[in-house]
């Protein structure tokens, strides 16, 4: 059997036929990715991790009628980010995008450096947005439904209204026509996105007492920082980095203190 790929790989993405078969194979990646990182996650980190240190838990487990639903949303997401892919794939194949493949000397400072400014002007997109969607007249309209998961697990990492998921997946398409990055940096960008979703909403903290300490990790999100977003909604709105909140003062002021309630001195991530 020939599994030679330089069929699809050099078929009009925009035919119906060849739209759909990307689209299915998207669709079934990112949610078949979802589903099994939340799953590993839950089952070790989660429960391992809380039965040996439950003082790391936020929580306790949320119950099945929950994960459910977010299972449902998820895949309702899936659909559209699945979408925001092969847009991606037309732009990249019509040569409209600034989406490359070959790799040149300017590379080795371009590639980390891209991916800093991809995620720069992610965060940045998303805090804002995200301060929007709870604007009163906003959020009963759509971002509702992600936070219906008052105490989250790792399957709400992807748990979103469609509008929400629509608004979150529009962000790599425009990001590949305006800043050339390579496709090892878009890869990474999803691997980033689909890791640290599942680790700020999973509901154990995994990070280290000294976060708070380390010039890095100060600035990163994690469960802690999250969770309190889910209970309070007015404050934290970040999605990697703390930045924004700091600046714009929307970090909650007990943040820190609940941090190291959860954390103490038993370190499981160095820093």
């Amino acid at each position: 059997m020939d599994f030679n790929l330089e069929w699809l790989l050099s078929s009009d993405y925009t035919e119906p036929q060849y739209f759909l078969l990307i689209f299915f194979i998207l669709l079934s990646g990112i949610f078949l990715r979802y589903l099994v990182l939340a799953w590993i996650y839950h089952e070790w980190v989660y429960k391992k991790l809380g039965d040996a240190m439950p003082y790391r838990r936020l929580h306790e487990q949320v119950r099945l009628p929950q994960v459910k639903k977010e299972i449902r949303y998820s895949f309702l997401g899936a659909l559209i980010f699945a979408f925001a892919g092969v847009a991606i794939l037309i732009f990249w194949q019509k040569g409209i995008s600034q989406l490359y493949t070959q790799l040149t000397w300017w590379d080795a400072i371009w590639l980390p450096g891209s991916f800093g400014v991809a995620l720069f002007l992610h965060e940045t997109y998303y805090y804002w947005l995200h301060r929007w969607m709870h604007r009163p007249q906003v959020i009963r309209h759509f971002h509702h439904i992600h936070h219906n998961s008052l105490y989250t697990s790792s399957f709400t990492s992807f748990s979103f209204h469609p509008i929400e998921a629509g608004l979150q997946a529009i962000f790599l398409p425009v990001l590949v026509l305006v800043l050339p990055i390579h496709f090892f940096v878009l890869i990474a960008l999803l691997i980033t996105m689909s890791i640290t979703a599942v680790i700020n909403h999973a509901g154990v903290e995994v990070y280290s007492e000294a976060a708070l300490r380390s010039p890095v990790f100060r600035w990163v999100v994690g469960a802690t920082h999250h969770d309190m977003h889910h209970h309070k909604f007015r404050c934290n709105y970040g999605l990697y980095f703390t930045f924004w909140d700091v600046w714009m003062k929307t970090e909650d002021p007990g943040f820190e203190k609940r941090f190291e309630q959860h954390t103490q001195k038993k370190d499981l991530i160095k820093v």
